[in-house]
């Protein structure tokens, strides 16, 4: 016959484990950072941030070595006022956009309702696709700049092709050549 006294061991003992396992299991958060509360940029682009001025995930779309580009990102005006931004890239003028108060605008000309707008375009950019250049933000008083990349016109950049220098053709390998 089982007594009370043996109950209360096993019941000692699970709990026990139960606490040893939890402790284990929490330390695992001190040893590794929980790197979902890391900030990072899930697009191509590069953020800014300013005081009301910010930009998303800007990057230029062009073949490069003289060709046109488009600049593509988003700003957000989170100030109290209208902003009118000026864009340069390699300190080229690519544009003037507004951005009214509490709200953001797409610099590829996409609305909010998926109609298209103007682009903002660049005539000219030199660095080619896979290199950088310096895009500038002027507005409000505050002026954001960092090197962004430059990338082809293919994929979800494909949209902007006449825009930036024509479509990519694909490389075409001799016979014979190929994957060995």
């Amino acid at each position: 016959m089982k007594t009370a006294a043996s109950s209360r061991t096993r019941r000692a003992t699970l709990v026990g484990a139960l606490a040893a396992g939890s402790l284990a299991l929490s330390a695992c958060a001190v040893t590794n950072p929980q790197t979902t509360l890391l900030r990072y940029t899930p697009g191509d682009g590069i953020d800014m941030d300013g005081t009301s001025l910010d930009a998303r995930d800007v990057l230029v779309v062009s073949h490069g070595a003289g060709a046109p580009g488009v600049v593509s990102g988003t700003l957000v005006n989170s100030g109290a006022e209208p902003l009118t931004v000026t864009v340069t890239v390699a300190g080229t003028p690519a544009g003037e956009v507004t951005v009214e108060p509490g709200s953001s605008v797409r610099l590829d000309g996409v609305a909010a309702d998926g109609t298209e707008g103007e682009r903002t375009k660049v005539e000219a950019v030199e660095n080619a696709a896979g290199q950088s250049v310096e895009v500038r933000l002027q507005g409000g008083g505050e002026t954001l700049a960092a090197n962004v990349p430059v990338l082809l016109p293919q994929g979800p950049y494909e949209d902007f092709a006449d825009d930036a220098g024509g479509t990519v053709e694909p490389h075409q390998t001799e016979e014979g050549e190929g994957d060995h």
